[in-house]
């Protein structure tokens, strides 16, 4: 995302020698506030190719899965109007990363909109269309985050994992705020079994210790 990791800000033989030097995967992650779903159908295509420019990138590093966010137009427009606009984006989206041996991903956002029911229906319009499933978003709003999991779990490929209470989009250590955990850990081990990111906006030693007590979870349930 801008301001210092866009497509045409970064070292990508510096980053790919570090992944290899390393030993590390990689998985894509575009900027959240590309309007998919703008009204104006121009806005909508320029945010494509945005998108397309970043596919690029991540096809040079070797990702195999890229993320497109949620996008809903103003509350002038009705949630059926939003999921028209987005699967239609999507659609061109999808046809785009194909191009870069990309497969994509759809995480959900922050908004009452982004409720399992909307996120099922783009899901079931899109088959080649694969879940990112954020536990912090998911939980927001009496959202079951338990219930994503359950019901999407064959279109699930990658995490994140962070608290909130159940309000804003805080991006707190595990266990500092009111998702329950154990139950989340419980279920995502019965069916996921692939790469997890803590999105954690804490310093270092917060992270850390997130990332242990998560590791100590997981093992015991």
């Amino acid at each position: 995302e801008p301001d210092k990791a866009y497509y045409n800000q970064i070292d990508l033989k510096a980053i790919k020698r570090a992944l290899e030097d390393y030993g590390l995967g990689i998985v894509g992650h575009t900027a959240y506030y590309l309007p998919f779903a703008s009204p104006i159908k121009a806005i909508r295509m320029a945010a494509i190719n945005e998108a397309e420019k970043c596919f690029a990138s991540f096809s040079k590093l070797g990702a195999e899965y890229v993320t497109v966010h949620a996008s809903w137009p103003p509350s002038l427009f009705n949630a059926k109007e939003g999921l028209q606009m987005q699967i239609e984006s999507l659609e061109i989206l999808l046809q785009r990363a194909e191009k870069y041996g990309i497969k994509l991903m759809y995480e959900s956002g922050v908004g009452e909109l982004d409720n399992y029911g909307n996120v099922a229906k783009i899901l079931q319009a899109l088959p080649k269309l694969y879940f990112h499933l954020d536990i912090g978003h998911a939980s927001l709003h009496g959202r079951d985050v338990c219930k994503f999991i359950r019901k999407l779990h064959g279109k699930i490929r990658h995490v994140h994992v962070h608290d909130n209470f159940g309000r804003d989009d805080l991006h707190l250590p595990i266990g500092t705020g009111k998702i329950k955990w154990e139950d989340v850990v419980k279920e995502l081990k019965r069916y996921y079994d692939g790469t997890i990111t803590l999105e954690i906006f804490a310093p270092r030693d917060y992270v850390l210790l997130a990332k242990k007590k998560f590791e100590e979870m997981w093992k015991r349930m």
